[in-house]
This record gives structure tokens, C-alpha cells and sequence, in this order.
């Protein structure tokens, strides 16, 4: 795993899980759960909550590829929290969704002819929603926009002094993130192809035990 430094807070950790002779299957199964959820106006489709299939300490019942995905996250994000933490934990808390940014008509833009990036915080959703905080994001790439022109199809980050940072991730690779760090995808508006990713938050706790008194 591959750690990318952009300054004294910033960073992204990168590692790559080749799934590509999957892809089409990948997709499929995207696709499926994108039609199962047409009210969802938005760009994210809700895959996975900790209540399916998943024990205390992060472990999931792997099903499908996506299941293969979510659990290469999971496991990428306790490495990642034990070397930028080290601290102990006894309860993983995780969820898990399809997003998809269209070619045409993408919804992460408010004005796509001003091209104002419209950056978002996991840590800020997840406490909307009223659900856990994560520690880590992490996206794993299935498939990425062709017909680049200057940043398209790049990740933009925010870091300190609300710098901004950039990196054009690859089909195949992960991008592990702290969920409070601001970022937004960048569109691709000449691609043929939707980028289409698996992506998932993951929080650590410690619980302490409580002491009978029998």
C-alpha cells in the first residue's frame, strides 16, 4: 500500500485489487442495484449496512464480487487506522454504496459550465444521517472515463488552507481517504463511459466491558 503525502495533514493511501476479468460482471451488478433504487435522485445507491452479514469486528459473509470489494476495504482500512492510530478497537462499524458519475448530465456539479466543484465530507453525511462517524473512506475504481481532456475524471481533495490537490486514479485501484477530508470527482463530459466506483466508510471504537458486580 502506497501512501501519497500532499502536505502536513493531507494524505491518501493507494493500493490496487485486480478484478479485471470481473469487470462486466462488476458492472452488471452495479447497474442492477442503480434500477433497483429509482427514487434515489442523487449519485450514490446504498449497497451495504453493518446490519447484513457482518460480525463485530468487520468481517462479512462474501457473496458476490462486491462483497470481495467491500471486505479488500474493510481490511485496507483497519491497516491504515492501525499505522496512522495504533490504537486499539474492538467494534468496526461500515457501509458500503455504488456511486456513479455520468458522462452526461453528472449530479456532483452545480453549474457544470462555471465548473463549480460541488466537495463533500463523509464524516459531516454520515452525522446527517444520523448513523456512525467514520475514521476512513475508502472507493475502489471499477471503471473510469476515456476521452480525457486536461483534469478530467481526476479526484480533487482539499487540503490545508483549502489548497486544492488532484490524482487520476486507474480501473483497479483503491484510494483510501480520512472521512473529513473534502473531495469531489471531476467530471468527464467527452467520455463515452460512466465512471462507476464501490466505495464504503469504515469507524473504529473501543468498547470497554463492563464489570459484573455478581
Amino acid at each position: 500500500m502506497e501512501k501519497i503525502i500532499y502536505d502536513t495533514t493531507t494524505y491518501l493511501y493507494k493500493d490496487v485489487l485486480n478484478l479485471t476479468e470481473f469487470k462486466n460482471e462488476i458492472l452488471i451488478k452495479c447497474n442492477e442495484i442503480i434500477k433497483s433504487l429509482p427514487n434515489v435522485t442523487q449519485d450514490g445507491y446504498g449497497y451495504f449496512e453493518e446490519s447484513r452479514n457482518i460480525n463485530f469486528i468487520g468481517d462479512i459473509k462474501i457473496e458476490n464480487k462486491l462483497d470481495e470489494i467491500l471486505n479488500f476495504g474493510i481490511k485496507s482500512c483497519i491497516d491504515v487506522y492501525q499505522l496512522e492510530y495504533n490504537l486499539p478497537f474492538n467494534k468496526i462499524s461500515t457501509d458500503c454504496w455504488v456511486n456513479v458519475v455520468r458522462a452526461k448530465n453528472p449530479v456532483q456539479f452545480d453549474d457544470i459550465e462555471s465548473d463549480v466543484r460541488q466537495y463533500h465530507i463523509h464524516t459531516e453525511i454520515n452525522q446527517k444521517n444520523k448513523t456512525f462517524i467514520p475514521h476512513f473512506t475508502w472507493v475502489y475504481y471499477i471503471q473510469m472515463p476515456d476521452n480525457l481532456k486536461g483534469d478530467d475524471g481526476t479526484l480533487y481533495i482539499k487540503g490545508e488552507n483549502d489548497i486544492e490537490y488532484f490524482i487520476l486514479p486507474k480501473e483497479g485501484e483503491f484510494i483510501i481517504m480520512k472521512s473529513d477530508l473534502p473531495h469531489s470527482p471531476q467530471h468527464a463530459l467527452d467520455s463515452t463511459k460512466d465512471r462507476m466506483v464501490l466505495a464504503g466508510n469504515v469507524g473504529f471504537e473501543f468498547i470497554k466491558k463492563q464489570k459484573s458486580l455478581m
